[in-house]
């Protein structure tokens, strides 16, 4: 018990900032980045014999938590973008809240997976390889994924105004 814990403690003070700084990225804000970080630890903790000790496993588990986790915030807001206040930011803060408004209605229309994949690959960064290890998938899948993403993406810019 005592070397999980110190393996975990590990784990949070070494990759802590960086899931901080991925839901930051995804979420655009830090406070609710913040606490989908906290929640992804806290999960971890709970769920940590379920998971294994091997380090791949565990970032592989803490990237896709994360992930599904900043998702679920984004669906569960609501607001429109003029219920934000943005009358009374700047044009550029108008063009942000304008974004985030349509990241959110793309979150709706996407399946979880397509949506995983879409944060993991183009918010996060992450490669082909890293996909197919993080997802727990071939690479030749990722590809297909990737390509599905694609033409549903081009499909929903399209049908925008």
């Amino acid at each position: 018990m005592a070397e999980t814990q110190g393996s975990i403690e590990h784990t949070y003070r070494r990759y802590f900032a960086l899931i901080r700084g991925k839901c930051t990225r995804v979420l655009g804000d830090t406070s609710e980045a913040e606490d989908v970080a906290q929640e992804t630890f806290t999960r971890l903790w709970w769920h940590r014999d379920a998971i294994g000790s091997e380090p791949r496993q565990i970032i592989a588990w803490i990237y896709r938590t994360a992930t599904h986790l900043a998702i679920d915030q984004l669906r569960r807001r609501r607001a429109a973008p003029s219920e934000l206040g943005e009358a009374t930011h700047p044009a550029s803060a108008e063009a942000q809240i304008g974004a985030r408004h349509e990241l959110v209605q793309l979150a709706r229309q996407l399946e979880p997976e397509e949506l995983e994949l879409a944060v993991l690959h183009r918010v996060d960064g992450l490669g082909q390889r890293e996909l197919a290890e993080v997802l727990g998938v071939s690479e030749r899948t990722v590809r297909r994924l990737l390509a599905r993403l694609d033409q549903r993406l081009a499909g929903f810019l399209e049908s925008a105004p």
